[in-house]
């Protein structure tokens, strides 16, 4: 885990774009706090992901927060959450539970619920492995579809979930292996991106629901 001091230097709390009424930490250049995490700690570390609100996690939770009566009574988990940007969005839900194997990740989620007073539920259990997602009525997630093989083991949790009338939104970027056989597209939408991130200023993105 990085330090208070690295994070308030290279990770500072601020507005999602689009959605200001969630302040989470985010950084202006997820680069140098991976050189610095490598610095402080010695050691080879993961791409810090869970700096950076995607663009459709944050497209994702401008969607629930213009419409929380999608979550409104239900129980929700975020697989994949990051910082927990769409679990944030969803805190009037019945319950909550962010999701992600990335412990660090986990622990960027829970200050940034703090930080928002909400309470969630987080949980470090590999859903795609074990094929449940519990009790979960929503099922949400968002930027996940980069490598075939967990894309596609991601689907098939969802396609279980779709089976037993879960409710499945999908934010999508635009990435290479989102599943093509979703049912409508609620919103779609252009957002600035990081070029440095991402390859490009914009990008077009989607909210499925599955």
């Amino acid at each position: 885990m990085p330090s208070s001091v690295l994070l308030e230097e290279f990770c500072p709390l601020g507005p999602v774009t689009g959605c200001h009424e969630i302040r989470v930490r985010r950084s202006q250049a997820v680069f140098a706090l991976w050189e610095a995490w490598e610095q402080e700690v010695g050691r080879v570390c993961p791409v810090p992901f869970w700096a950076v609100v995607w663009p459709a996690a944050q497209v994702l939770a401008r969607f629930i927060l213009d419409q929380p009566d999608i979550v409104r009574g239900k129980e929700v988990i975020e697989i994949g959450c990051g910082g927990g940007v769409a679990s944030i969005a969803a805190a009037g839900a019945r319950t909550v539970t962010a999701n992600d194997v990335d412990p660090v990740a986990l622990e960027i989620a829970c200050q940034n619920a703090a930080h928002n007073r909400v309470y969630m539920q987080f949980d470090s259990e590999n859903h795609i492995e074990t094929g449940s997602v519990g009790q979960a009525q929503l099922v949400l997630c968002s930027d996940f579809f980069y490598t075939k093989k967990d894309s596609l083991a991601l689907t098939s949790l969802l396609e279980k979930c779709r089976d037993r009338s879960v409710t499945i939104l999908i934010g999508d970027g635009g990435r290479a292996f989102v599943p093509s056989d979703y049912r409508e597209i609620l919103r779609e939408e252009w957002v600035d991106t990081d070029w440095h991130l991402e390859g490009r200023e914009k990008r077009t993105v989607k909210i499925l629901r599955y």
